[in-house]
């Protein structure tokens, strides 16, 4: 049996989801399907389903269970389109990294 939790590098959620307007410094909450954990108080991106970084939020506290993970999470930052373009087009997929690691194996 593996390890039965998602390590988090990021908060993704559906559009619906995203808080409208998003504002710093306010609290907001989520929930995601599985086990996850996410580093607590560590700025990390806050980005839509399909990778779209908005800004920077810190996730404050999580619990896992039931095959669910609830959650709290400040937004520290808010990505003005032009940067929200130039973080989004950073993003790295897991098949290019699978492609990169094949090559160096």
């Amino acid at each position: 049996m593996g390890n039965p939790f998602l390590l988090q590098a990021c908060l993704r959620l559906d559009e619906n989801e995203i808080p409208k307007p998003l504002e710093i410094g306010k609290t907001y909450s989520f929930e995601k399907p599985e086990h996850r954990i996410y580093q607590i108080n560590v700025p990390m991106d806050l980005r839509t389903r399909n990778w779209k970084a908005l800004g920077r939020c810190i996730v404050t506290e999580f619990t896992v269970g039931h095959g669910k993970t609830r959650g709290t999470f400040v937004v520290v930052k808010i990505f003005g389109s032009e940067q929200a373009k130039h973080v989004t087009d950073t993003y790295v997929s897991d098949e290019e990294v699978e492609q990169i690691l094949k090559k160096i194996k």
